[in-house]
C-alpha cells in the first residue's frame, strides 16, 4: 500500500523535485502538494499523511508554526524539516518541537532514502510478513534462472514496488539485485559443468547467459578458468 506523504514547500521546483524522488525514484509513496503552511493544514484536516515534509521558511506561515499547528491534530505523523544551511541552528532547534528528522537543502536522495528508512522502520509483523516476501522472490529466482529476470517481473510476481524489491536486496542480503544476479548465474554455471556433461552453450543457456561467448568471457574473468579448464579441474 502506498504511503501518503504531504510535501508543504512554497518553492514549486522543490515540491515537484521531492514528488519525483518520493514517488518515482524511491517507490511506494503517493505525494500531495502544498504550497504554504496554511493550505498544508487544510490538506490534513481533510486527510492524516503518513509523513510530512515541510520547508522551515516559508511566505505566511513558516515550518515551525506549521508544525505546531500540525500537532495540535496530531502528536503522532512523523515531520522531516527542510532548511537551507543558514537556517541550521534554527532547524536543530526545532527536533525539541516534535520534528522527527532534519535535511538541508538542496535535498540529497540518499540522505532523504535513509531518514525515511528509519522513519519507516518495519514492525516486528511487518518484518516477517517482508521476510516471506523476500523468500517468495528467492524462491522465484532459483526457479527461473534461465529466463531473463528483472525487477519488473519480479514485481509482477509478488505484487510490490520495483524499487522496493531492490532495497530489499540491500537490507536483507547487503548486495544490489544485479549483483546477486550475477552471483548467482555464476553458481549455477559451476555446478551444471561439475555435475552434468552439458556442453557449454547449454550450460550457458541454462544459467540465463543470453551468448555462450559472453558466458566464457564472464566466466573467465571472475573465476580465472575457462568452463571447460574449471570442469576438468573438478
Amino acid at each position: 500500500m502506498l504511503k501518503e506523504v504531504l510535501v508543504v514547500e512554497d518553492e514549486m521546483i522543490i515540491r515537484q523535485g521531492l514528488k519525483v524522488l518520493l514517488e518515482d525514484v524511491l517507490g511506494g509513496f503517493q505525494v500531495t502538494e502544498a504550497k504554504s503552511g496554511e493550505e498544508g493544514l487544510l490538506h490534513i484536516r481533510q486527510q492524516l499523511p503518513h509523513l510530512i515534509i515541510t520547508d522551515i521558511r516559508m511566505g505566511g506561515m513558516d515550518g515551525l508554526a506549521f508544525t505546531a499547528k500540525v500537532r495540535q491534530v496530531s502528536k503522532d505523523i512523523p515531520i522531516i524539516i527542510l532548511s537551507g544551511y543558514s537556517d541550521f541552528e534554527y532547524a536543530r532547534s526545532a527536533m525539541r518541537q516534535g520534528i522527527s528528522e532534519y535535511l538541508l537543502k538542496p535535498v540529497n536522495r540518499t540522505e532523504l532514502s535513509e531518514v525515511i528508512s528509519k522513519i519507516f522502520k518495519p514492525t516486528e509483523v511487518e518484518s516477517i510478513d517482508t521476510s516471506k516476501h523476500f523468500q517468495k522472490i528467492i524462491q522465484y529466482i532459483q526457479e527461473n534462472l534461465s529466463k531473463e529476470i528483472t525487477l519488473h517481473h519480479l514485481a509482477d510476481y509478488v505484487d510490490l514496488h520495483p524499487q522496493y524489491i531492490g532495497q530489499l536486496f540491500k537490507s536483507e542480503l547487503d548486495q544490489s539485485f544485479t549483483e546477486y544476479m550475477k552471483e548467482q548465474r555464476l553458481k549455477r554455471a559451476k555446478e551444471l559443468l561439475r555435475d552434468t556433461q552439458l556442453k557449454v552453450y547449454e550450460v550457458a543457456n541454462l544459467s540465463g547467459y543470453k551468448s555462450p561467448k559472453h558466458f566464457m568471457t564472464i566466466f573467465k574473468q571472475k573465476v580465472g578458468k575457462t568452463p571447460i579448464q574449471f570442469r576438468n579441474l573438478t
